[in-house]
């Protein structure tokens, strides 16, 4: 019974736990906003999101590592309740993905 309970703590401890950024899917973001961007101005976003999204990953490994900090400290499943950048790092990778296929479909030829 005790090796139940303690297999019952330590599998919601993990499952708790904030997602590693490497782990996160992008989210489907529209190209609308970048279809009539300059290469130029396509460049500055991909330089700025980049930036964002080194942020935000950031963000989130400490996330992490405060949830399972919580989690092995005070009780399992607290850290559950302490929130992440998931979703803001889904949709900044899919910011990123829709401005590159961008770039490489109308500037990368430019460039030749």
């Amino acid at each position: 019974m005790l090796k139940k309970i303690i297999l019952t703590l330590v599998i919601l401890g993990i499952v708790s736990c904030a997602s590693k950024p490497s782990s996160i899917q992008p989210a489907a973001v529209s190209k609308l906003p970048y279809v009539n961007l300059s290469c130029e101005a396509l460049e500055v976003s991909m330089d700025r999101e980049s930036e964002n999204l080194k942020a935000l990953s950031g963000d989130q490994v400490s996330q992490r590592n405060w949830d399972i900090a919580l989690n092995i400290l005070l009780l399992p499943g607290v850290g559950a309740t302490t929130g992440d950048s998931e979703e803001l790092i889904a949709q900044s990778k899919g910011k990123m993905i829709v401005m590159q296929d961008e770039y490489v479909a109308r500037c990368s030829k430019r460039r030749d």
